[in-house]
């Protein structure tokens, strides 16, 4: 069995073979790994229960940097990181310096280049744009987009969570009034504070917002705010209960909401700097950055509601089992 050390930025909580995260997708890469590989796990620690939860069928452990200097410098360690982020990197350099030979994987799902620029500015750009050219030149990329490739070689993969359950009893509804959500993280480069002002002024519009903390949302009139949902069958109804949902994002890999929305036959509006993410799929309208367009699409989708969901039915999307295998082979046939 191959061995991984896994690299995450994310806060996890591990207790013998449950781990608990704020990050499904975290724990989704995890699971799939754990399927076929000896997995170690080097991230931040959580003393609680976080969010979401999985259990797993193989123990993992946390790697310990003692481990390190307690065996040769010849022996080699394979790797899977999770995301270039400046603890993720500092981590690399470290290993680097003390393990002559290290190999594996830089798995990319958001675009880092646009984040840090929204977050920090030039500055960050140029930060983000020195570590991921420095891990890219040792470890093997595999993304969620063409649009993270950079170029390079890459190993193409379709994050999903979809099971069966996902696909059954749809809900085939046609709505007069727009009743959009928003389900996803609160942040800047999410685009949130946009669509907030773009929403403000859209009469007979109903909008929830489903995430993690955001106390700044409940003060707004015309949204709704339910917090955090883990469970799946949940997530379901929410869905169910809306019309369209919008996807506000400035930057986005592949975005697993996206694709679960298509599973329940809800159209999704996406902004035209992530238009990639409408790919060959039915049911999803790129819309530009502001209100009167915004307008125009509802309209449209809502007029024509029926036969976009008709339309949906053509959609082939990508599935749990068929994302765990796609990672099973790139690994089994690269290390």
């Amino acid at each position: 069995m191959k061995k991984l050390l896994l690299i995450s930025n994310d806060k996890i909580f591990l207790t013998y073979n449950n781990l608990s995260s704020e990050y499904n997708d975290t724990l989704n890469i995890i699971e799939g790994l754990n399927k076929f590989c000896k997995i170690k796990l080097f991230s931040r620690i959580s003393k609680l229960n976080l969010t979401f939860s999985i259990k797993l069928k193989k123990v993992i452990k946390r790697f310990s940097l003692i481990s390190i200097f307690k065996k040769t410098n010849q022996e080699k360690i394979n790797i899977f990181m999770i995301s270039v982020t400046p603890r993720n990197f500092l981590f690399f350099i470290f290993l680097k310096i003390f393990k002559k030979k290290v190999e594996g994987f830089v798995y990319l799902r958001s675009n880092g280049y646009i984040e840090y620029k929204v977050k920090f500015g030039l500055a960050g750009q140029i930060f983000y744009n020195f570590m991921i050219r420095y891990i890219c030149k040792y470890l093997k990329i595999i993304c969620v987009s063409k649009n993270l490739s950079f170029g390079k070689k890459y190993y193409h993969v379709q994050p999903s969570e979809l099971n069966n359950q996902w696909f059954r009893d749809i809900k085939y509804l046609v709505r007069n009034k727009p009743r959009l959500l928003y389900l996803g993280r609160f942040r800047k480069e999410k685009g949130i504070y946009s669509l907030i002002s773009l929403t403000k002024k859209l009469i007979d519009c109903k909008i929830t917002f489903a995430g993690d903390k955001a106390d700044f949302i409940k003060n707004v009139k015309h949204i709704e705010f339910i917090g955090t949902i883990s469970k799946f069958t949940k997530v379901i109804n929410l869905i169910d209960a809306h019309n369209i949902f919008i996807l506000p994002s400035y930057t986005e890999g592949s975005p697993k909401v996206l694709i679960e929305c298509l599973a329940r036959k809800r159209p999704v509006i996406v902004f035209e700097e992530i238009k990639h993410v409408k790919q060959n799929y039915y049911g999803v309208f790129v819309c530009k950055r502001n209100e009167k367009h915004l307008k125009k699409k509802i309209k449209f989708i809502l007029k024509n509601y029926y036969n976009i969901q008709k339309a949906m039915n053509k959609n082939n999307l990508p599935t749990k089992n068929n994302f765990h295998n796609q990672l099973k082979k790139i690994i089994n046939e690269q290390l």
